[in-house]
């Protein structure tokens, strides 16, 4: 007997434990019985014994099937499931095999639906009389089984009730039953109550006539159009995830409003029962911007909420680390977890980034090691790089199983910046969606008008919206009138843009409600009542519930207390902000600014102080208080994403604050300081050419204002640039000392240790190895115990030292060292660093094929960390301890490797001796003409080299 799912019903193969479409678990074919809150809809023909005396018996047939196909449209399309065709009559059932928040309001709706579409199949035929149905509704516990043949059967109280409601019914009519009424009241307009005789009941049944819907609640349940075959795609990459252990990245990409989002909420709403659902959104209160969306799904599955004080929520994430890792690795993933909320501070510039993905990646694995999980990434394409690399790398397979599928949404503009966006994983699938076409456009405008948009208002609006599902909607719902007209349509009109929508909306609020809503529209994003009141002390729930009924806030879940809130959708928001004249949004956004700087989140309200002095500028030009205000705000912003290495952050802070210095003519200290730390973050990133304009105008603003730090920063990395890049290393000598003289005046260890780490690579390009040697020493005496970045560095530099010095076992203890204490601080870069140079001193010693499980370490966590440069230089040595053990083919393949690596880069130090240990291998094969060949490229690579 073939298993079917128990989620979406279709057939199992053989042996397994998870169903290949939907994810769900495979249980055992076993008679199960459970208890359910379903909603039963009975609807019949009316006089369909009249119909088949009317006409022929094939046509009779022939109309009975085409009422059966309508009514299982429309009850599918709403989430219903027929379950039986009775003669005349459909039986459907809402809440299988889940059971949602809203199933008795969409089956009123399909009541409805199946009422409308009936009679236009009749008006298609000619048919006369009308063609017309009768329906009952109830909801009820109910015991639901499953048959011999695996189907699943509803029995109870609950199917009898509806079915006699259906037969009480009028021509025409939607009847429901008393729980029915209690679940829908507030959203469906009910005629007077009648009590109903009913078979098999002893007293009467309470029934309710629909009368119609109200506005939210037509748009709460408007049916999925046009998706069909992208909803398959998502089914099918859950069932592989689920299956095979290996984790799926689906990209769904499209224009705003073109049905992304609801694309995965309908996934999640199929499979939330059987799969973990996690959504990672950004959010307000976390203390990393970049790595908000996974700071929101920790938070989620931690319980953390928002007003928790910092003990509850170290102690939220010890818990979720204990039960995401093993006993030994808890304490390490807390400490990780605590990054992104601020528990944990570093000036460990470097550990940032990694620990945080590490971190995250963790608790993803522990999670979704044995059962399914949805991680659903919502604006992907307004993401940092960091956390678009954190997305990217769980779709890579790992040690474990990870039974996840990523969903990201994004925009076109992701795969335009990112155009090898999913490449590095094995499983990726990209969803383009599309407009819809005329024939769905119209058909979505029907539905979204809730039966009160005819076919010539559906088409226009169709006509004018492109086939864009949000504007369809925007369109027809929003601009329903809460009360209808004598003749239930009420005065309706179609704005040529959704722009005049919403703008039409907003301006129909009651005033005191229009106020609020642009008073909330100042929030970036959430907000809860308290929030509120620092912009409109009057504020009360009350008024955000009648905001919500009007659709302009919607609730933003959050784990725990209190209730947030935000604008329903950006478009509205931008119109809404727009109307707010400007002395108001630079007095709004500075009370939002000062309260988040109180609350501890000074980057949140740098942007805010930014809004603030735009609106400032524009008011009075003159008056550079606040746009002064907001440009110290925005350095320190970046600042903190600098030393994180959220490099790309802190170049968009930094550009952002310079925007508002002013001219050129009247930078000072701060400029310079950003300049520099702006220079920096180009460096990290590989642009050199503009990291090299950024430090050079930082070194200039510098000297004229007598600034040591600003010195200090930029000189080292120009002085990094000029002795890699520029080959030039008299150049870098000039520079690097001048920066060491700069960190001397600091007096601040921090500095003065990279300083020295950086100038001791003079010398050592000169091969004046004992000077270089002074200057690590020095370095690593100055550094404070707590920099642990600047010790590994330091203890690295010093056992390379050592190996050109010929001290080898010296070497491998100085590295030992090293990478101890980068496992203790956790930094993956620090850790691949170390373990390249273990394994060059290993090779160094003769023991070749012990130091190769290092190379490899250190090539796989340069590979994960998209770190070019690190992973040319670990290539070309493992190249040449492959050489050096016979294994030919597997050396050249990594020598050429990093030449092409460190071509593309612009590096010079590093092609020559890797040509040269090339043709070493072309000698080894007797292929003398090819050795020679390298070796001249190697001298013509040398002579550009640094010298």
């Amino acid at each position: 007997m073939v298993r079917a799912c128990s989620v979406c019903g279709l057939p199992l193969p053989e042996g397994a434990r998870f169903c290949p479409n939907c994810g769900a678990a495979a249980g055992p074919l076993v008679e199960t019985e459970e208890r359910k809150m379903v909603t039963v809809l009975f609807t019949d023909l009316v006089d369909s014994t009249g119909l088949a005396q009317r006409f022929d018996a094939e046509r009779a047939r022939d109309l009975l099937g085409r009422f059966f196909d309508a009514a299982s449209e429309e009850l599918i399309a709403l989430r219903g499931r027929p379950e039986k065709f009775i003669g005349d009559a459909v039986m459907a059932v809402f809440g299988l095999p889940h059971v949602h928040e809203d199933d008795a309001l969409r089956a009123v709706r399909a009541g409805l639906a199946i009422r409308e579409r009936v009679r236009r199949l009749g008006e298609s035929l000619g048919m006369v009389p009308p063609l017309e149905v009768r329906t009952g509704i109830e909801t009820g516990e109910a015991a639901v089984g499953r048959s011999p043949t695996g189907q699943l059967l509803v029995t109870g109280p609950v199917v009898n009730t509806a079915a006699r409601l259906q037969a009480a019914a009028q021509v025409g009519q939607v009847l429901v039953g008393q729980t029915t009424y209690l679940l829908t009241k507030a959203s469906v307009a009910y005629g007077r109550p009648r009590r109903v005789r009913a078979k098999g009941f002893d007293v009467g049944l309470e029934a309710y006539g629909v009368e119609d819907l109200t506005p939210r609640s037509a748009r709460r349940t408007i049916p999925f159009v046009g998706r069909a075959g992208e909803q398959a795609i998502l089914g099918q990459s859950l069932g592989v995830a689920s299956t095979t252990g290996r984790p799926v990245l689906v990209t769904v990409a499209g224009e705003a409003g073109i049905g992304k989002s609801r694309l995965a909420d309908e996934l999640a709403a199929g499979v939330s029962a059987a799969v973990l659902i996690l959504r990672g959104q950004a959010q307000a209160h976390t203390d990393t911007a970049t790595f908000s969306p996974a700071a929101a799904i920790v938070g989620d599955v931690a319980g953390i909420r928002a007003r928790d004080d910092p003990e509850v929520i170290r102690g939220r994430l010890r818990e979720l680390a204990e039960r995401t890792s093993g006993d030994g690795a808890a304490a390490r993933l807390t400490q990780r977890l605590s990054l992104l909320f601020g528990l944990t501070e570093s000036r460990d510039e470097t550990a940032f980034v990694p620990e945080v993905q590490a971190g995250f990646i963790s608790v993803i694995d522990g999670l979704a090691r044995d059962h399914p999980v949805l991680l659903i990434f919502e604006d992907v394409h307004t993401l940092k790089a960091p956390m678009l690399d954190l997305i990217e790398r769980l779709g890579v397979h790992g040690q474990g199983p990870r039974r996840a599928l990523i969903v990201a949404l994004a925009r076109g503009e992701l795969l335009e910046d990112r155009p090898a966006w999913g490449a590095v994983g094995g499983n990726s699938v990209l969803i383009r969606l599309e407009a819809l076409s005329r024939d769905e456009s119209v058909q979505l405008a029907r539905h979204a008008g809730g039966g009160r948009i005819d076919e010539l208002e559906a088409t226009e609006i169709a006509e004018r919206a492109g086939g864009n599902p949000f504007f369809i909607i925007e369109t027809t719902g929003m601009l329903m009138p809460a009360v209808a007209g004598a003749d239930g349509r009420g005065t309706r009109t179609v704005p040529p843009t959704v722009q005049a929508v919403v703008s039409a909306r907003i301006d129909a609020l009651p005033p005191r409600l229009r106020d609020l809503a642009r008073h909330a529209s100042v929030f970036k994003y959430a907000f809860d009542l308290s929030e509120l009141t620092v912009v409109d002390p009057g504020a009360t729930a009350e008024e955000l519930a009648q905001l919500e009924d009007c659709e302009v806030v919607v609730r933003d879940p959050q784990p725990g207390d209190p209730q947030r809130w935000r604008l329903r959708h950006s478009t509205l928001k931008d119109v809404v902000y727009a109307s707010l004249p400007k002395r108001e949004r630079l007095r709004l956004h500075e009370l939002v600014a000062g309260y988040l700087q109180a609350a501890g989140h000074p980057s949140l309200a740098a942007d805010h102080l930014e809004l603030a002095a735009f609106a400032a500028i524009d008011l009075d030009p003159n008056d550079r208080s606040v746009p002064d205000r907001a440009a110290d705000a925005l350095l320190v912003a970046g600042d903190r994403a600098r030393r994180r290495m959220e490099s790309r952050t802190a170049i968009d802070r930094y550009e952002r604050s310079l925007a508002l210095a002013g001219a050129e003519e009247r930078w000072q200290v701060r400029e310079a300081r950003v300049l520099a730390g702006k220079g920096e973050s180009h460096y990290w990133l590989g642009e050199y050419s503009a990291a090299t304009l950024a430090l050079t105008r930082a070194v200039e603003l510098g000297e004229k204002h007598d600034d040591a730090f600003a010195l200090a920063l930029a000189l080292r990395f120009l002085g990094d640039v000029a002795i890699n890049f520029e080959a030039d290393v008299d150049k870098a000598e000039r520079l690097l000392q001048r920066s060491v003289a700069a960190a001397e005046r600091l007096g601040d260890p921090w500095p003065m240790v990279r300083s020295l780490v950086f100038a001791g690579w003079v010398p050592w390009t000169r091969e004046r190895y004992d000077e270089a040697e002074k200057i690590w020493r020095r370095a690593l005496e100055t550094a404070d115990p707590r920099d642990h970045w600047a010790r590994v560095r330091a203890l690295t530099a010093l056992s390379i030292n050592h190996s050109e010095m010929g001290d080898r076992e010296g070497a491998l203890q100085l590295i030992d060292e090293a990478g101890a204490l980068a496992e203790e601080s956790g930094d993956r870069f620090s850790v691949g660093n170390t373990a390249v140079q273990k394994a060059r001193a290993l090779d160094d010693l003769g023991r070749g094929e012990e130091a190769l499980p290092w190379f490899d370490r250190g090539v796989s966590i340069f590979t994960e960390l998209g770190a070019r440069w690190e992973i040319a230089d670990a290539r070309a040595a493992r190249g040449i301890a492959k050489r050096n053990i016979g294994r030919l083919d597997e050396a050249e393949e990594d020598l050429r490797a990093a030449i092409r690596i460190a071509e593309e880069l612009g590096d010079r130090q590093l092609p020559p001796w890797t040509l040269r240990n090339l043709a070493k291998v072309a000698e080894l094969r007797g292929d003398k003409v090819a050795a020679e060949e390298l070796l001249r490229q190697s001298k013509d690579a040398e002579s550009r080299g640094p010298h």
